[in-house]
């Protein structure tokens, strides 16, 4: 069964303690989209009086164990050229439950854990009788790999014959798959997604077990003090050195190489703009594009400013900057930018796909086209680029969603809930030697390694992945 997630807990007594939440993720801070709704959860929550820790994989074991540095090497060198999206395996993993955060928890908010719990270490976390809300970033917590799935429905039905690594070693992903399939099942967990789209997603893959796996929907949140739209948008271009006319057309990513995110068909779609507005014989200020992120986009004949890669303050510089955003994104779940973009007053130009059509309202708050539909993109954007008018008209639609749908206070209230509401049974103890990576131990796992480094990339994958967890 899938919730969506939206009661809030105004009125409860005065008796009501919130829980203790450890929020567990592997990276945190500004280190990718992840991360930062990681953190705006546990900003969120902390709102609502809920005492937060944030534990990540940084802070465990900053830096990768031997064999760990062998084994992304081998699955780096084995993708095919499907996805070029993160692939990771289901090692390492470590045993949490010692760690004093954990411990003290009354709730473990898992998000984005690759490369640091697997499912043996949820299994041991609900063992001790700490209830789990798992909040899903992207699909790899029920893939055998793939953060997405690049239109391949293998998910379904165990992953078999993985297309995103070449064919020597795709029976990894279907072994992976299976141990966390067997390793969850019977598990009291609680899902949380962002997007209906993903909640459907897990809802109809091999790993969710309908009789004790709850899906709920929550979206992410995010602050609306900090992210609000621009006082003086020419003081905020001159600061970038941009022109101050002309349709500001923003375009961002973590990686704008990352072949899911589109960037080849949003450049694209701004050369159809280009090509509209010749044969309509427009006049008035040329449009421009602003680009931030790793990589770059190259546009003939119009002026693209790359901004590298920001941090908070510079996202919220250049999205104050922009007129319109565009994200022509081939698969996604609930993005950050999109979210930042309409926060902040900037509508959004976006393709079909995913979560989007659950944060845009085509032509009333942004505007959807069609996948990989560059020449309807286009057709958009120069349409906005002549009538100013219905770019402020959805500028301030789109702020008007982001407060009733995003406000983190909002999502702190639904999280705590959701939480307050989980059954919690303690045991007087729990058995574990301390924090420490699940499988063969570090020493040992270096001279399998090192044994391994001799043959095949399929025998090392299967040694160093496969046998480890």
């Amino acid at each position: 069964m899938i919730t969506v997630t939206s009661e809030s807990v105004r009125g409860r007594g005065q008796g009501f303690a919130p829980p203790r939440i450890a929020c567990l993720g592997t990276h945190g801070g500004h280190a990718g989209g992840a991360a930062i709704a990681m953190e705006r959860v546990a900003a969120g929550l902390r709102c609502r009086g809920a005492a937060v820790d944030v534990v990540t994989r940084d802070t465990v074991c900053p830096e990768p164990l031997p064999p760990e540095r062998r084994l992304r090497r081998i699955v780096k060198h084995s993708r095919s050229d499907v996805s070029n999206t993160m692939f990771t395996t289901d090692w390492p993993a470590w045993d949490v439950t010692a760690h004093p955060a954990v411990a003290a928890a009354d709730v473990v908010n898992l998000h984005w854990v690759a490369g640091f719990v697997g499912a043996e270490s949820i299994r041991r976390i609900v063992t001790t009788g700490t209830p789990v809300v798992w909040t899903l970033h992207d699909m790899r917590p029920f893939t055998g790999g793939c953060h997405y799935a690049s239109g391949c429905a293998g998910f379904t039905v165990g992953c078999r014959s993985c297309p995103q690594v070449c064919p020597r070693l795709a029976a990894a992903p279907a072994r992976s798959h299976g141990r966390s399939r067997r390793r969850l099942r019977g598990l009291p967990l609680t899902f949380v997604t962002p997007s209906r789209w993903l909640a459907g997603e897990l809802g109809r893959s091999s790993l969710h077990d309908p009789r004790c796996h709850a899906i709920h929907v929550i979206p992410n949140g995010i602050d609306l003090d900090r992210y609000a739209p621009a006082t003086d948008r020419p003081a905020a271009r001159r600061r970038l050195g941009l022109p101050e006319q002309g349709l500001a057309i923003l375009l961002g990513s973590v990686s704008l190489d990352e072949r899911r995110k589109g960037a080849r068909e949003a450049a694209a779609a701004i050369s159809a703009m280009l090509a509209h507005r010749r044969n309509l014989g427009a006049d008035g200020p040329d449009p421009f594009v602003i680009t931030y992120g790793g990589g770059e986009i190259a546009i003939d004949g119009l002026e693209v400013r790359h901004l590298g890669l920001l941090d908070e303050q510079g996202v919220i510089a250049a999205v104050h900057a922009s007129d319109v955003h565009l994200t022509m994104t081939r698969e996604d779940n609930l993005p950050n930018t999109v979210m930042e973009a309409m926060a902040c007053g900037v509508p959004v130009v976006a393709a079909n796909v995913g979560g989007l059509p659950e944060m845009v309202t085509d032509g009333d708050d942004g505007w959807l086209v069609p996948r990989d539909d560059a020449a309807a993109a286009g057709s958009i954007l120069a349409r906005l680029a002549a009538d100013p008018a219905a770019v402020v008209a959805a500028a301030r639609r789109s702020r008007h969603r982001a407060v009733t749908d995003w406000d983190s206070r909002l999502v702190g209230e639904r999280y705590l809930k959701l939480m307050s509401a989980l059954p919690r049974h303690r045991p007087t103890s729990i058995s574990s030697s301390g924090l420490r990576p699940l499988g063969l131990t570090p020493a040992a796992a270096a001279v399998l390694a090192s044994r391994a480094i001799a043959r095949g990339p399929r025998r090392r994958l299967r040694r160093l992945g496969l046998l480890l967890s």
